[in-house]
């Protein structure tokens, strides 16, 4: 799924429902991309993917789309570095919190619901 992060929609960020994750976490560089200031958010080491990252927050606004219909909402998003992975992590609070996710694994689909 890919996610527009603080209005950047030139770089929409691909991202991974991640039901184990906290948080919504990207790397470092989305928020470099998307000028969105670090230097006053908390400061806390994550454990990501069997590695340790470091990670500061900030409250950006997010958006999906299926090109006919989106949605926007606020969330406190986590900017790691190191960064190994090619996606976003969206997780259970900043993502799961503001939707109902049904996933049908057998016919890979999923679909997504506002609360």
């Amino acid at each position: 799924m890919d996610v527009v992060v603080d209005g950047f929609d030139l770089a929409p960020q691909a991202c991974l429902l991640d039901s184990g994750a906290t948080a919504v976490r990207f790397g470092t560089h989305v928020a470099e991309m998307c000028g969105i200031d670090l230097s006053n958010g908390d400061e806390q080491q994550i454990a990501v993917g069997g590695t340790t990252v470091s990670g500061r927050s900030a409250t950006v606004s997010m958006e999906i789309s299926d090109g006919s219909d989106g949605h926007r909402w606020e969330a406190t998003a986590w900017f790691c570095e190191p960064w190994i992975p090619a996606f976003g992590l969206l997780g259970l609070s900043g993502f799961f919190d503001h939707f109902e996710v049904l996933i049908d694994s057998y016919s890979e689909v999923f679909e997504l619901t506002p609360i």
